[in-house]
């Protein structure tokens, strides 16, 4: 297949600046002076006046486009123009150029330039743009004052001057950049799209995020999630980005990425998060030759709750004879400025052989007495001897500059303040508790329960078209009860909670429906202070990660078992049917219930009340922001031979069945479906097949039953191509399971999903030589044509147009 779509937006081999008519224009000459800030770089021509400066005289130069006598990859606009964008766009897509990059603004309404790009097959990114960095391939187009050296981090920011801080400010630390992206005010590629890219890029292991808006919230968190897979994401935002700050928590805790709050929460990540190692259980150690900056971890540790640790007597007695006498030994261990750096060293070798400790930090401030040199030796020797995670803090400036810089090439995390140091190690917890949130695949739970959906969407459908918007008393309960939740009279000495529970469904104007819970519920609602809030749809896991949110609180026996610290589980279901409800029935724009109490039987005692509104326009889902496991698509099939078997959406634990099923593969089999000769699935190709986005891609799975154990025998699954429009398909089927029309069935089926998410074309390499594949395809109207880039393979594309839809629906049905 092609290169992703942003390639030659994002990492141009070529590209044109448009100078426009201003040879003095400040813009024009800034750009001008970062392209030549190097000698290693794509291939770069002036087209318009040629301003007369020394930069300017690097470059080929043409007066128009026209003059062009080769396409190129990029053009970016940085002149001042009287020519409209229109026919900027249309000029350059004549001479083939399909990405723009624009640093000042247009003018234009967006609409109208949307509709010109969409016209002329354009991509821009802008207006208003900082510009674009690739540093390993020499690339400088873009207004900062420093230009950033190569390294692993990605950055993307909707703020020019805050990406020429973080990439200043890191390249003084030592940190490089594998692309700087400053979007300004995007009108075509989205936040999302730039995701897309970056986390298929291989040059970058993790990325920096300074976000001012999302555009289409759904599709933001999907390809958010899709990057948190892989790599990690650390995002800081400007005014919450018009959501409820906790909802805007709660979906990005979704997605596995780690939320910051200030701009130094991203230069403490951008410290770890290319070096850093897993963190396993256990606590951090701190060990400095200095009081006041160990109280100053110590208080900022706290402030993070990130738990240090208290060496036990075994560890104690070995830390002190290490010490002797020379120094304290505690979670925050301090010793002489006076000693030696192996005195430090082995300290921490010592710690983190104990299976209570975690990680350590050596926190170094600058004296005369410390040989750096040595320190520097012993350090590196110890993180190659261990696993644990290894940080340093040196403070200051003048030599301690350069040997942060050193140590952190080394691979080791290094930072400049305690401060920073905490916060970078509270990053690395927080993003291991992330990625376990993000790995759930909740469905509504409506299809595992004896829940009536549609008799209670009626009855709020009927309430709607009847100007009913406020329900309560028995016909609210009479709808809650369609949920199981049953509201009834008992006393509070029946209750199996000991404080009032307050739990809401309200709208976030950015982020949709939201699950608000609290303890100590009043008339007026949930305190706003003890709220957590989670986004539906949730599963057991989430439910208790929400509801240990609240145990810092007083009343944390509330929701426990009796003799157990365990959530009792009528809470648990109680929130997972609050989720059902709030997935299921989108005419529910807000539900209060108040004053809750449970008793034994699971059963509500408290105040409800309902807020109405109409949703007839909506999609299934489509209110919720993280889509629920997609169970409206699982279906029965028997196969020609009478095998009966289910065909379902992937889920996350199914990667060993997958792993199975392509080692079963006949090598033949294998190597016509993966166009290599593989013998099994890499971890990471097993990851990307079986915890996917249902709101991006789908695979399907076929599993029989033999011996009383599912076993997979064959799967199809598209992505999308990251273009908005068109999808990559595949499908294989086990060697003893071809010819009984389930291929058929499985595409059919995926066609009808790839339709619904709005695909309009569906693409598939198939190796030339694969003569029954090319013959399927053709069987289910796909049009077959050779790759222009690979004469050994073929290109199945099939429009969906609403007569193919309709065609398939009925196949299926009839299947």
């Amino acid at each position: 297949m092609p290169h992703h779509a942003l390639q030659s937006l994002l990492a141009p081999r070529s590209a044109v600046v448009l100078t426009g008519e201003d040879p003095h224009d400040p813009i024009l000459l800034a750009l001008l002076k970062a392209l030549a800030s190097t000698s290693k770089r794509p291939e770069i021509c002036l087209v318009g006046v040629a301003p007369d400066v020394p930069e300017g005289k690097l470059f080929e130069q043409k007066l128009t486009l026209n003059e062009l006598n080769k396409p190129y990859d990029l053009a970016i606009h940085a002149g001042t123009t009287n020519e409209s964008i229109e026919d900027i766009v249309a000029a350059c897509a004549k001479m083939g150029i399909h990405t723009l990059l624009m640093l000042s603004w247009t003018g234009t309404s967006d609409t109208v330039l949307r509709d010109c790009l969409r016209q002329h097959k354009v991509r821009l990114l802008g207006p208003n743009s900082f510009g674009i960095c690739r540093p390993k391939q020499g690339l400088f187009a873009w207004l900062g004052l420093t230009q950033p050296i190569p390294g692993r981090l990605a950055l993307m920011s909707q703020s020019g001057t805050v990406a020429s801080a973080l990439v200043d400010w890191s390249t003084w630390q030592g940190i490089g950049f594998s692309q700087v992206v400053s979007m300004g005010a995007p009108v075509d590629v989205m936040p999302s799209q730039i995701l897309d890219y970056l986390s298929n890029d291989f040059e970058s292991q993790a990325i920096l995020m300074y976000l001012q808006s999302v555009g289409k919230p759904t599709r933001f968190l999907s390809s958010l999630r899709a990057a948190s897979r892989s790599k990690p994401v650390a995002v800081v935002t400007e005014h919450n980005l018009g959501a409820d700050p906790r909802v805007l928590d709660a979906a990005l805790n979704r997605t596995g990425a780690v939320r910051g709050r200030r701009l130094n929460d991203l230069i403490g990540a951008a410290s770890v998060m290319t070096n850093a190692r897993r963190i396993k259980e256990g606590s951090l150690m701190i060990i400095g030759n200095g009081a006041g900056p160990g109280e100053l971890a110590s208080q900022r540790a706290s402030e993070l709750n990130v738990a240090l640790l208290a060496p036990q007597e075994n560890l104690r007695h070995k830390l002190e004879n290490i010490v002797s006498g020379r120094g304290h030994v505690g979670p925050v261990s301090t010793v002489w400025a006076s000693c030696a750096s192996d005195v430090f060293v082995d300290m921490a070798r010592t710690a983190l052989e104990d299976e209570q400790c975690c990680a350590v930090l050596l926190m170094l401030s600058p004296t005369a007495l410390i040989d750096l040199s040595s320190f520097y030796e012993q350090v590196i020797e110890l993180h190659r001897q261990q696993k644990k995670l290894v940080m340093v803090c040196l403070l200051g400036g003048g030599e301690m500059v350069t040997m942060r810089t050193r140590i952190n090439e080394a691979g080791i995390p290094t930072f400049r303040t305690p401060e920073t140091a905490l916060e970078g190690f509270q990053f690395l917890e927080q993003f291991q508790r992330n990625q376990r949130l993000a790995k759930q695949s909740p469905d509504s739970n409506a299809a595992d329960e004896t829940f009536n959906v549609e008799q209670a969407r009626q009855r709020l459908q009927d309430y709607v078209a009847a100007n009913k918007t406020r329900l309560e008393g028995d016909e609210l309960k009479a709808v809650l009860s369609l949920f199981h939740l049953e509201m009834v009279s008992f006393s509070r000495n029946d209750s199996i909670i000991h404080a009032a529970l307050h739990v809401r469904i309200f709208q976030d104007p950015i982020f949709g429906t939201a699950i608000g819970v609290a303890l100590g519920g009043s008339e007026q609602g949930a305190p706003q202070k003890s709220e957590v809030v989670g986004l539906p749809p949730l599963n057991t896991l989430l439910v208790r990660d929400l509801l240990t949110q609240l145990l810092p609180l007083p009343s944390q026996h509330s929701f426990t078992s009796d003799n157990k610290k365990q959530i009792h589980p009528h809470i648990e279901r109680f929130l997972l049917n609050v989720s059902s409800l709030a997935c299921e029935l989108p005419e529910c724009q807000t539900l209060q219930l108040s004053k809750l109490y449970v008793n034994k039987h699971g059963q509500l005692n408290g105040e409800a009340f309902a807020t109405l509104t109409s949703c007839h326009h909506l999609r299934r889902y489509e209110h919720l922001a993280i889509q629920p496991y997609p169970r409206q698509w699982v279906q029965q099939l028997t196969l020609r031979n009478n095998f009966n078997v289910t065909v379902r959406p992937v889920r996350p634990e199914d990667a060993p069945m997958i792993a199975q099923f392509v080692k079963s593969m006949s090598k033949q089999t294998r190597y016509l479906r993966f166009i290599s000769n593989i013998e099994e699935l890499t971890p990471r190709m097993l990851a990307s097949m079986s915890h996917i986005d249902y709101d991006r891609e789908m695979a399907f799975m076929a599993v029989h039953t033999i011996n009383g154990q599912d076993t997979l025998i064959g799967t199809s699954r598209y992505i999308d191509n990251f273009d908005d429009h068109s999808c990559e398909f595949a499908v294989v089927l086990g060697d003893d399971y071809q010819g009984l029309g389930l291929a058929s069935y499985l595409m059919k089926q995926l066609i009808l999903v790839a339709a619904d998410k709005d695909i309009h074309l569906m693409k598939g390499i198939v190796l030339a030589e694969n003569k029954r594949m090319l013959t399927f395809c053709k069987h289910l109207g796909f049009t077959i044509k050779r790759d222009p880039d690979d004469f050994g393979q073929m290109i199945a594309e099939l429009s969906l147009t609403p007569n193919t839809i309709e065609k398939f629906k009925h196949s299926v049905k009839n299947a």
